[in-house]
C-alpha cells in the first residue's frame, strides 16, 4: 500500500481520485466478526497409551503415510482455505462498510443499469457495489482501501501484511514491459 493515499485527515483517495473518509469502529466488532467464521477441526488419531488407554493427537502434514490419510488432510485442507476465504471476505465487506464513508454522486446507477447490472436495493450491499465497481480502479486499488482502513484502525502490521496477501494479484509486468495478466495472456500495446 502506498501511504500517499492516505492523508493525516483520515482521507483515503483511490488511483480514480475518489475521496474516501475513513472511519473508526469497535475492534471487538472486529474479532466478533473473526468469531462468526466457524473453522473445521484439524484430523486426529488415537494412539495407544502404556497404560492400555487411548489419546488423541493433531494430525500434521509431514506424518501423513497412506492414501486414506492423503486425502483426508486435502479434505482438511480445502475446508481451511474455504473458512480463511470466508473470514477475509467478512473482514474486507467491514472495513468497507463500517470503515468507510463517502459521497456517492449522482448518475452511476443509471449507467450501471444500461450495460445490464443490476444494481443492489440493500444499502449495505449498495454501498459495497459503489465502491468495487465505482471508486476504485483495480483489484489493487481496492486492496489499497482496505489496507488503509487497517491502518487507520491501527491494526498491527502482522494483521495488514495478512490481510495484503488475501488478494489476488490481478496483473503482474513481464520482462518484455507488457502487461500479462495471471487468468490469461492479454499484452498491453
Amino acid at each position: 500500500m502506498s501511504d500517499n493515499f492516505l492523508d493525516e485527515k483520515g482521507i483515503h483517495t483511490t488511483r480514480k481520485g475518489v475521496a474516501i473518509r475513513l472511519r473508526l469502529f469497535s475492534p471487538v466488532l472486529r474479532d466478533k466478526v473473526r468469531q462468526s467464521v466457524e473453522f473445521p477441526e484439524p484430523p486426529v488419531y488415537e494412539a495407544k497409551t502404556a497404560g492400555g488407554g487411548t489419546e488423541k493427537h493433531v494430525y500434521t502434514e509431514d506424518m501423513i503415510e497412506t492414501d486414506v490419510e492423503r486425502e483426508m488432510w486435502r479434505q482438511y485442507q480445502g475446508r481451511r482455505l474455504a473458512a480463511d476465504l470466508q473470514l477475509y471476505d467478512r473482514l474486507g465487506k467491514l472495513a468497507l462498510i463500517r470503515g468507510t464513508e463517502i459521497d456517492v454522486p449522482d448518475g452511476w446507477e443509471q449507467e450501471q443499469a444500461f450495460f445490464g447490472i443490476e444494481i443492489p436495493e440493500d444499502p449495505l450491499e449498495r454501498k459495497l457495489h459503489y465502491l468495487e465497481t465505482e471508486a476504485v480502479e483495480s483489484n489493487d486499488d481496492l486492496r489499497d482501501l482496505i489496507l488503509a482502513v487497517l491502518q487507520y484502525q491501527n491494526t498491527t502490521e502482522e494483521e495488514r501484511a495478512i490481510a495484503a496477501v488475501s488478494f489476488p494479484d490481478s496483473v503482474e509486468r513481464d520482462t518484455t514491459g507488457g502487461i500479462e495478466s495471471k487468468q490469461g495472456a492479454m499484452e498491453s500495446e
